[in-house]
């Protein structure tokens, strides 16, 4: 049984202190906010900042915007931080 028929194999990262298990190569900002608060989607008022750490080969730390995304590995940290304007 090869990997490739089945994708990558699931990793555990962690959001915003939580563990989620991750079955793709990539995550995206979205999926990252999404998964730090799950069933709130963004509106207007808010503003998502993404930090991660523990990535891939000097890569290790970074940001990330709207519509990119980022190598995933096995016990990467992500912080999703929401600010409202009132």
């Amino acid at each position: 049984m090869s990997q490739d028929s089945h994708g990558p194999a699931p990793v555990t990262i962690i959001v915003n202190a939580r563990p989620h298990t991750w079955e793709a190569k990539e995550i995206t900002f979205e999926q990252v906010v999404d998964l730090a608060y799950p069933g709130q989607p963004p509106n207007d008022q808010d503003t998502y900042t993404v930090q991660y750490s523990r990535g891939h080969d000097g890569h290790g730390t970074g940001s990330l915007t709207a519509g990119h995304s980022v190598h995933v590995k096995k016990g990467m940290v992500f912080d999703a931080y929401r600010t409202s304007r009132s």
